[in-house]
C-alpha cells in the first residue's frame, strides 16, 4: 500500500504556484492524481510513487510512503492524507505490556483508542481486537500531558506511597506523580501510563517503577516510556512499533522484554519478516579503557551556597576524548555545578580553569520566530555528521516556535554540537527525546568527542544512556535541597554504588553489548548482589 502524507501548515500552493500539481506525471495525463483546495491533496488510489511532488516540494510538505505487503489491519486514520494506525496491543492480566517505538510512530493514538478517547469501528477488525474493545472494562489512564491535579483526585494510599506533600505549586516531577497517583487511585480493570518517568530523577524513576508494580501486580497494564533501564525493568512483554514517523504505524505481535527490546535494537522482526532499520544499533564496549593524559578541563575543590544549599565538589579535570556523565537525584547541585563550569555562576570558593565551552541547559525556550534552516549552520559536514544522525532534515522548514519537545531537544543539542569547543556541557539531553533518538546520541556524541578531540560533561536520568556514554561518573550525594558533595570515579565503581542504592542490577547483554537491568529477585539478580556486583560490565 502506499500513502501520501500531506502537512497542511507547511503547504503553501500560492508560494509555489501549485508545482506539486504542474509537476505530477497523472495530472499531466489529464488524470486528477493531485488537486488544490486550501492546500495540496494527493489521490493514493492514483499515486504510482515517483516522489516528484515530495522531492520538489519547497516547502517538504508532501511524502510519499510505501508500507510493508503485510502490515496487519488499519485500526484508524485521522483523515484523508494523514496519519494511519494498523493493529492494537492487547493487555493481558497480571502482566505488563511495553511499548516501545519512536516518536510520531502512533504510541499515543493506540493508548487513546483503549482509552475511548477516540473512536474507531471494530467490525472489521480481528476477532482478538473486536472481542477485547467489545469487553466492557474500567479503565485508568495517565496520558503523555500532565494535567493539573488536587490532593481530592488520589487515595490516601497512593499518597503515602508516593509521599507527595500538599502545595500550592508542583514542580514538572511531582506533577508527574501526582498524575501517577490519581492513575493508581482509581479500581479498574486496565491501567495505561503514557511516559510515565518524563520529568523524573533516577531514584524517583525506579521507586515509582516499583511502585508501579507493587499496586498493579493482578491487573492489565500498558507502559509507554523511552528509558530504556525502566522499560526493561518494568515490561513483561513488549509490542513493538515501526513504520515511519507521521505517515503510518504498525503495532507488532508480542515479544518477550528481552526478544523485543534486542528485536527493535537488531532492527528486525522475525514475526513479522520486517526490516525496520537498515543497520543494527550496538553498543561500543571501550568506554572504560584508559583515559588519554591530556587534561582538557580541570577545577579545583569548589564550594557554592545557594540560600539554605550548600554544594561541595572535590577537585578534578575532564582529559582529552572523555564522557564525563553527571549522575544524582534532583535538586543535589548538578546544574549549579554545570554553570560553573560555564562561566554562568561563580563558585564562592575554588576556581574552573578556563576553557572554550558549548552548554546545552536543561531548560529549552523557542523563543525564535523564523525556520530552523536559519538558525543551523549551512555547510555540509553539519548535515552529514550532526544533523543527519538527530534526524534535523525533516525538520529544517519548520517554525523553531512550533517544534514538538523532542524535535527542540535534538535542535539544541545538534546546535551546541556544532560549535568549535573544548568541553560540551550537555544538561538532560535525553529529556523528551524516544528511545532510537537516545541511543543514536550516545554513538553521535562519543563519535564527535573522539574526532573534535575534547571532551564533554552529560547530566542525564536515563541510566541505560548514562552508564553507556560514560568513561567516568561524577556522583553526587546528600540531602536534595540542603546539601550536595560530588567526586569524579571509574564508571564501574560509580556505578556499583549508585546501583546499590537504587537496589538493581545491570549486566551485558552478549548479543549487542547494551546494559540489561536483571528481573528483581531472578537468579542472577540475586547472584550479582550477593557477590556485591551491581554492575558486571563484560
Amino acid at each position: 500500500m502506499r500513502f501520501a502524507i500531506v502537512e497542511e501548515k507547511k503547504c503553501e500552493p500560492k508560494k509555489c504556484d501549485n508545482l506539486c500539481l504542474r509537476l505530477c506525471p497523472r495530472n499531466k495525463l489529464k488524470e486528477e492524481c493531485i488537486k488544490i483546495e486550501k492546500h495540496a491533496m494527493v489521490d493514493e488510489s492514483l499515486c504510482v510513487g515517483c516522489g516528484i511532488c515530495s522531492n520538489r516540494c519547497p516547502f517538504e510538505a508532501i511524502k510519499i510512503v510505501n508500507t510493508p505487503e503485510k502490515v496487519g489491519t488499519m485500526v484508524y486514520r485521522y483523515g484523508e492524507n494523514k496519519f494511519a494506525l494498523y493493529n492494537l496491543p492487547i493487555p493481558e492480566s497480571g502482566r505488563i505490556t511495553g511499548i516501545i517505538g519512536r516518536n510520531g510512530i502512533g504510541k499515543s493514538t493506540a493508548m487513546n483508542i483503549l482509552f475511548g478517547n477516540i473512536k474507531i469501528d471494530i467490525e472489521n477488525l480481528p476477532t482478538i481486537m473486536k472481542l477485547y474493545l467489545q469487553k466492557k472494562r474500567t479503565i485508568s489512564f495517565k496520558p503523555q500531558v500532565l494535567e493539573n491535579l488536587t490532593f481530592k483526585d488520589l487515595s490516601k494510599e497512593a499518597i503515602k506511597k508516593f509521599g507527595i506533600k500538599e502545595k500550592a505549586h508542583y514542580s514538572g516531577g511531582e506533577l508527574q506523580k501526582l498524575n501517577i497517583a490519581k492513575c493508581l487511585s482509581k479500581e479498574a480493570d486496565l491501567y495505561i501510563l503514557d511516559e510515565p518517568t518524563s520529568y523524573l530523577d533516577v531514584f524517583e524513576r525506579h521507586r515509582v517503577a516499583k511502585i508501579i508494580r507493587e499496586f498493579l501486580k493482578d491487573k492489565e497494564v500498558i507502559i509507554v516510556e523511552h528509558d530504556l533501564a525502566i522499560l526493561d525493568y518494568l515490561s513483561d512483554h513488549i509490542n513493538i512499533l515501526f513504520g515511519s514517523p507521521g505517515a503510518y504505524g504498525v503495532v507488532s505481535s508480542k515479544y518477550s522484554t528481552l526478544r523485543g527490546i534486542n528485536s527493535y535494537l537488531q532492527g528486525y522482526l522475525p514475526v513479522e519478516n520486517v526490516q525496520t532499520r537498515k543497520l543494527p544499533i550496538k553498543f561500543d564496549t571501550s568506554a572504560t579503557e584508559e583515559l588519554g593524559e591530556t587534561k582538557m578541563v580541570g577545577f579545583s575543590s569548589l564550594e557554592k551556597k545557594l540560600g539554605e544549599f550548600s554544594l561541595k565538589v572535590e577537585a578534578g579535570e575532564i582529559r582529552q576524548g572523555e564522557i564525563l556523565g553527571v549522575l544524582g537525584p534532583n535538586a543535589i547541585g548538578k546544574t549549579t555545578l554545570m554553570e560553573m563550569i560555564a562561566g554562568k555562576i561563580s563558585p564562592d570558593k575554588g576556581e574552573v580553569e578556563k576553557s572554550r565551552i558549548s552548554y546545552k541547559p536543561q531548560y529549552l525556550f523557542a523563543d525564535y520566530d523564523g525556520n530552523v534552516e536559519e538558525i543551523v549552520p549551512k555547510d555540509m559536514e553539519f548535515k552529514e555528521r550532526i544533523g543527519y544522525p538527530l534526524h534535523l532534515d525533516g525538520l529544517y522548514k519548520k517554525k523553531v516556535k512550533e517544534l514538538s519537545g523532542g524535535e527542540l531537544q535534538s535542535l539544541a543539542i545538534a546546535l551546541c554540537l556544532s560549535k568549535e569547543a573544548d568541553i560540551y556541557l550537555l544538561d538532560e539531553p535525553s529529556a523528551f527525546l524516544d528511545i532510537e533518538s537516545r541511543l543514536r546520541l550516545v554513538t553521535l556524541l562519543r563519535q564527535l568527542i573522539k574526532d573534535k578531540q575534547a571532551c564533554a560533561m552529560v547530566i542525564d536520568h536515563d541510566l541505560h544512556l548514562a552508564v553507556q556514554i560514560s568513561n567516568r561518573i561524577l556522583l553526587f550525594d546528600g540531602e536534595p535541597g540542603k546539601s550536595g558533595h560530588a567526586a569524579i570515579e571509574p564508571t564501574a565503581i560509580a556505578m556499583n554504588k549508585f546501583l546499590k542504592e537504587l537496589d538493581i542490577t545491570f549486566r551485558r547483554d552478549p548479543e549487542n553489548n547494551r546494559f540489561k537491568v536483571n528481573k528483581e529477585g531472578s537468579q542472577l539478580d540475586q547472584e550479582q548482589k550477593a557477590k556485591g556486583k551491581y554492575l558486571v560490565f563484560k
